[in-house]
């Protein structure tokens, strides 16, 4: 899909795949797929008006995004810097007790397979290197403040989940399919926090009372692209990192395939699938954020993922699935409710 291109106004779901996560064992629907608690009859939600709305808020010099902790930015500065060091960062990260306890605890999970146990964050830092404790930062900081909006908590829960997935698992691509990856986690992570931003931009404002997740959603999915490398771009994020989150559904850039645009573009379409598994025969006009299956199945080929490289794929993202949902059982579904 080409910048100039128009965007579908429903996916297309993804070509059937075997189960990889095994019986009974199954991530809960993200936001992008099933959003909580559908109304049966919603309260009229003008999408233009809303839209306008929206773009409006973005383009305003005053905008201001969401708030991550601020020594969280610091660390991710610190973590470009050819001269940093294990003790500066941690020392950085030691300012904020309760985001440095949650960069802890995901680092001693079984995500990152510890041989033995990381009692500190020090340890953490040596053994998993100033890239991933950067990432791990992000990740901790955007699920304590980022993904939280007041009146939407299960479409945000859900949508923590799945940039977390989409981040284990464009990583992996990246690693297997020997693609440059310094900043594939962190782009996974982000390239939905546009959704959140819009959510947040709208309750900041209220007008007429909460508007359901699943009215806003269609207008939220037309300007999240951009909102999410505003974000990142306010955030004083690495340009790599705006532009791919700014372009995460097309797969041609400046006219040719794009990796790590390629690698995401994959990881959501497993991410669906494994989402699939729960929601089974899903209403398309729900979904937000997918792709169409031609432009997965392209960017599988930009990849060279074909036949028994694209199964093997697959049953490493499933295994990514079960450490996530090993370490979080509220994951699984039925969990909720």
């Amino acid at each position: 899909m080409t910048q100039g291109e128009a965007r579908p106004s429903a996916r297309t779901p993804q070509p059937a795949a075997t189960s990889a996560l095994g019986p009974g064992t199954a991530l809960a629907p993200s936001p992008v797929m099933v959003s909580a608690g559908r109304p049966a009859t919603p309260p009229p939600c003008d999408a233009s008006a809303v839209h306008v709305r929206l773009l409006r808020l973005f383009a305003s010099p005053a905008y201001r995004p969401p708030l991550l902790a601020q020594v969280a930015l610091e660390v991710a500065a610190l973590a470009d810097r050819p001269s940093a060091c294990f003790e500066e960062v941690v020392g950085v990260l030691e300012h904020d007790p309760i985001l440095a306890a949650k960069v802890l605890s995901i680092a001693q999970s079984a995500l990152y397979a510890p041989r033995s146990p990381i009692l500190s964050l020090k340890q953490a830092a040596v053994r998993l290197g100033l890239g991933t404790l950067r990432d791990l930062v992000v990740e901790a900081a955007l699920k304590l403040r980022v993904f939280r909006v007041p009146g939407y908590e299960a479409a945000m829960e859900r949508l923590a989940r799945h940039s977390t997935l989409v981040a284990h698992l464009v990583r992996g691509l990246c690693r297997r399919t020997a693609i440059e990856g310094e900043y594939a986690f962190l782009c996974g992570l982000l390239h939905d926090v546009g959704l959140a931003a819009g959510l947040l931009a709208l309750s900041d404002e209220p007008r007429g009372g909460l508007v359901p997740f699943d009215a806003l959603g269609p207008v939220l999915w037309e300007v999240h692209e951009g909102a999410s490398s505003l974000v990142a771009r306010l955030w004083g994020l690495r340009p790599e990192i705006q532009r791919v989150v700014g372009t995460h559904h097309q797969l041609l850039v400046g006219g040719r395939p794009h990796p790590l645009n390629a690698a995401l573009i994959v990881a959501e379409g497993m991410a669906e699938e494994l989402d699939r598994e729960v929601a089974g025969s899903f209403e398309t006009e729900a979904g937000l954020d997918g792709n169409p299956a031609e432009l997965f199945a392209s960017a599988c080929l930009a990849l060279g993922l074909e036949g028994e490289a694209l199964a093997k794929a697959r049953a490493e993202a499933g295994e990514v699935a079960r450490a996530l949902l090993a370490e979080n059982p509220s994951l699984a579904a039925g969990a909720e409710g």
